[in-house]
């Protein structure tokens, strides 16, 4: 009589391979829905203006830059 192999799925926590690939696409369209908003409400901050928003390559020029003037 043969005896029966017994296979496990790899896993971690309750996480299997096959449930992570199903969730990645959602996951995905929601952190990207997530960052537009963000960058959307926060578009009017300075910091963000200057750190983010005009390192963008394409649109970078939107939001430009004003050069600070240290003569002294």
């Amino acid at each position: 009589m043969p005896v029966a192999k017994i296979a496990t799925n790899p896993h971690f926590g309750i996480f299997t391979i096959e449930k992570l690939v199903r969730a990645v696409p959602t996951l995905a369209v929601w952190g990207a829905a997530a960052g537009s908003a963000a960058m959307l409400f926060g578009s009017n901050v300075p910091l963000i203006q200057k750190d983010i928003l005009s390192k963008i390559p394409v649109l970078g020029a939107n939001w430009p830059v004003a050069e600070a003037n240290d003569e002294e």
